[in-house]
């Protein structure tokens, strides 16, 4: 590209500030996907163990039922049958799910011995409940590595996560036969990973996306958890179903080297930002540049200490936390505990179960997707037509300025907190009546329909991308890693707190046991319809829009800096950022 001379520069100055930059194709599209990927691999690593843990684990005889023929027992359904003691019948390999009647499980000499017994590990409800939750005793490394993320370089911290991932998962199926803590301990390494991965990919997004491009980028990367449970854990299904062959693993094995594949395509194509990365444009880097000094923010460069006083007094950062743990808390249930539900209480086959548990994650994703899209098209676009008419007269008649009411229905109609709260309010109301309604139908045998309610549950899950999840990178972009790194450190508190209680309530398997799981979880997820809605805000704090945050002088140099202010104004008056025809990334 030319060098343009001063006097070029003056007469196409109003073009430049006026510029816009598609998002697809563009590099930060790129990094959307680059980091998408990561999350797969991360994904993949902590979604592995809730397959391979149901046949990993020697099941209880007590919960067991089984009818009898001539050369051969099959294990049938899953029930109480605690008065199943005595000789052993060994069964076949398979599953299979059909009618059993009572007369033929009277025998109380006979209990259940599955084959490959071997392969089996003797671990305890308890046991089971802990190495559940170890992963997030590793998110709470998240506090720490959130406070560092907007310091840090973000490539090498999210290589050095990645690589922690591939690490304990390489070497699980060596330690599980040996002792189960030490499964938990490289359990709580991969956590460290998922806490090194999200809030620098977080912090990456706020430098990489202009504002009003970030929730699609949030919800597009972040959708990568759910690409990954959608591809392990078929696959995980059929490991188990083929013990002698694969077993549970070869389901650690392939999360190893999905990881490290994505490793190297981390390393080759990401930067940490714009003008590090050998693909941007001048045009796109000098976009990205302009639209984030617009938000007077860049980068933090300083080395002083956060500003906790102001964090520790923010509302807005307090409910946000809240609003997380209510979302992620029945999210244990529906992702991370659905193959043992599935099999505790529905009686499905590895290979069916794999599947069968992949489908909420798939709604997800699609519900992450659409939604975000949605809510950077809201907020991108001018109110509406018949709003701005109704208003008009409205303030005509109260003698209200034109300003004031166009910022006022701007602010009602399109803003930021706005958005936030009503995908909020539709995700958690969906989501409690979704997960509550899923142990009746349960239990009522009607399983396809217990599967559906679960899949629209996950739908409206998808809605807290846009919106708490988005607020948490708004209010305070400057310090996003330290923001979500508190998010996600308390969230994870309780999530290992949720894990170890529904371990604990779920000790047989039955379907009393697991409706008390859900329906905690169901009060919990309506908690955010009232404090979210009432004291949630996406809106930039005042105190994360100057102190310690001083963009480099390379961002904040740009083309409009020669642009007198009227025409600035004018420009970025006409300037229209994400619109529907700029979010197009197929």
């Amino acid at each position: 590209m030319s060098k343009v001379e001063p006097s070029e520069r003056d007469n196409s100055s109003i073009f430049v500030s006026g510029e816009k930059s598609r998002i697809f194709p563009s590099t930060r599209f790129l990094m959307a996907i680059i980091l998408s990927l990561c999350f797969i691999a991360l994904s993949v690593s902590t979604s592995n163990l809730a397959q391979a843990m149901v046949c990993m684990v020697h099941q209880p005889p007590s919960s067991a039922s089984v009818k009898k023929a001539e050369d051969q027992t099959v294990l049938v359904a899953r029930r109480d049958l605690s008065a199943m003691r005595g000789r052993t019948v060994q069964g076949n390999s398979s599953v299979r799910v059909q009618p059993c009647g009572h007369g033929s499980l009277s025998d109380p000499d006979i209990s259940v011995s599955p084959c490959y017994k071997g392969n089996y590990l003797p671990w305890t409800s308890e046991q089971q409940g802990a190495i559940y939750a170890a992963q997030n005793v590793g998110s709470l490394f998240m506090l720490l590595a959130g406070w560092q993320a907007d310091r840090l370089n973000g490539k090498w911290t999210i290589a050095v996560a990645m690589t922690l991932l591939i690490l304990s998962n390489s070497l699980i199926p060596s330690v599980a036969p040996t002792s189960p803590w030490l499964v938990f301990v490289f359990r709580v390494i991969t956590g460290m990973g998922d806490a090194l991965l999200f809030p620098s990919a977080s912090s990456m997004i706020t430098r990489w996306f202009p504002p009003k491009e970030r929730p699609f980028a949030v919800g597009f990367v972040t959708g990568g958890r759910q690409i990954g449970t959608l591809f392990i854990l078929p696959l995980g299904g059929l490991f188990c179903e083929h013990p002698s062959t694969y077993g549970w693993p070869a389901i650690f094995y392939l999360s190893a080297i999905i990881g490290g594949v994505i490793l190297l395509i981390w390393l080759f194509l990401s930067a940490d930002k714009p003008s590090k990365h050998f693909l941007v444009s001048e045009r796109e880097e000098r976009y990205i540049a302009r639209k984030i000094t617009e938000e007077k923010l860049g980068k933090r460069t300083d080395r002083g200490n956060p500003p906790w006083g102001k964090l520790a007094r923010c509302l807005p950062l307090y409910v946000a936390v809240a609003a997380l743990v209510c979302h992620e808390y029945p999210l244990v249930i529906m992702l991370q505990l659905l193959p043992k539900y599935f099999s505790d209480v529905l009686g499905l086959s590895n290979v069916v179960n794999g599947i069968v548990s992949s489908l909420p994650s798939v709604v997800l994703f699609i519900s992450k997707t659409l939604s975000c899209t949605l809510a950077s098209l809201i907020t991108a676009r001018k109110p509406p037509l018949l709003g701005s008419f109704v208003l008009t007269n409205v303030a005509f008649n109260f003698r209200l300025e034109k300003s004031h009411y166009h910022k006022e229905l701007n602010e009602f109609i399109a803003g930021p907190t706005a958005c936030c709260k009503l995908f909020n309010f539709v995700g958690s109301l969906g989501l409690a009546i979704c997960v509550g309604l899923t142990p009746l139908l349960g239990s009522s045998g009607n399983a396809t329909a217990a599967v559906i309610v679960l899949c629209l549950a996950n739908a409206f899950a998808g809605l807290h991308s846009p919106g708490v999840q988005t607020a948490l990178v708004q209010i305070a972009p400057a310090y996003t890693g330290i923001v979500t790194g508190i998010a996600f450190a308390v969230a994870a508190v309780f999530s290992i707190i949720n894990k170890m209680i529904s371990s604990y309530i779920v000790s047989s398997g039955t379907s009393q046991e697991w409706a008390i799981v859900f329906e905690i979880s169901a009060v919990v997820a309506f908690l955010p319809v009232v404090f979210f809605t009432r004291w949630g805000s996406a809106d930039i704090q005042p105190w994360a829009s100057t102190q310690g945050a001083t963009p480099k002088q390379e961002d904040t140099r740009s083309d409009d800096s020669i642009v007198p202010t009227e025409n600035v104004a004018a420009s970025l008056a006409k300037c229209s950022m994400f619109l529907s025809h700029e979010l197009s990334p197929s």
